[in-house]
């Protein structure tokens, strides 16, 4: 009775720390947050990322026009952010969608994938401070703020841990494509990828500008390293995630397995 007693005592002050420290590092990120967006709003840049896709989009739809002249000479170039197009050409297609598509959409879809995605894993508590310090930190701040690309990647990321084949989109931006092997055992996941590939290959005159693009742009291969933290919000629920009872199962469903009678099964 007693160890019982200390045990329950134990785990009511780990909660206690637990709450507490997801309490204190949300009321940073929130201060924080107020704090980029006002220093956002000085300069005008609020939003700045998404008009930037919608206008790849407009440009596209107008004159064809995927990547700029200075992409396309065939010599190194520095990236000059929201003038150059990072992009493979068949993201186009979802930037010119936002062309019609309300600006609110761009954040609201990401955002109800990733909140319906913790919202299915029911994380357990020890994961909400590491969920939160992804939330604290700078870069996925300025993610929601200027509304960079970065949103739709953590959503896709969501996504596929609840349905598999969503990851795939994920190839929108290269520099995460570890994360598109998220369900990767499901035919889902297979029949996208198929499906991604069919429409890659309408764009198939773009794909050499796409290569004398990203050949030549001087940047560091660990470019997008720091943006990693919004992503591990959706994956850090889901290996925490108590409706499946355990970390093993999580990281088996990561991978697009289900079990079946006492083992795991593909």
């Amino acid at each position: 009775m007693e160890s019982i007693r200390t045990s329950e005592l134990a785990a009511r002050v780990a909660r206690i720390l637990l709450l507490a420290a997801t309490g204190v590092i949300l009321g940073l990120a929130a201060a924080v947050f107020v704090q980029i967006w006002r220093s956002d709003s000085q300069l005008g840049n609020v939003g700045e990322d998404y008009a930037f896709y919608v206008s790849l989009g407009r440009r596209w739809l107008d004159t064809g026009v995927l990547y700029g002249d200075r992409q396309l000479t065939g010599l190194p170039y520095h990236i000059e952010i929201n003038v150059d197009n990072l992009y493979p050409p068949p993201v186009i297609l979802f930037f010119a969608a936002f062309v019609f598509l309300p600006w609110f959409a761009w954040y609201l879809i990401p955002i109800g994938l990733m909140g319906h995605a913790l919202w299915r894993a029911r994380p357990a508590l020890w994961t909400w401070p590491l969920m939160s310090l992804c939330l604290l930190w700078p870069r996925t701040q300025g993610s929601f703020v200027v509304g960079n690309t970065d949103l739709w990647s953590a959503g896709f990321v969501a996504a596929g841990l609840v349905w598999n084949w969503p990851s795939v989109l994920g190839l929108f931006k290269p520099a995460f494509a570890p994360v598109v092997l998220i369900g990767i055992r499901r035919r889902s996941w297979w029949l996208t990828l198929a499906a991604v590939g069919a429409i890659s290959a309408l764009f198939l005159p773009y794909w050499a500008q796409f290569v004398t693009a990203a050949t030549n742009w001087e940047a560091p291969i660990t470019r997008s390293l720091p943006n990693v933290p919004i992503l591990l919000i959706p994956i850090i629920a889901w290996i925490g995630r108590r409706r499946s009872g355990g970390t093993q199962r999580s990281f088996q469903a990561m991978i697009g397995k289900r079990r079946i009678g006492a083992s795991w099964k593909e």
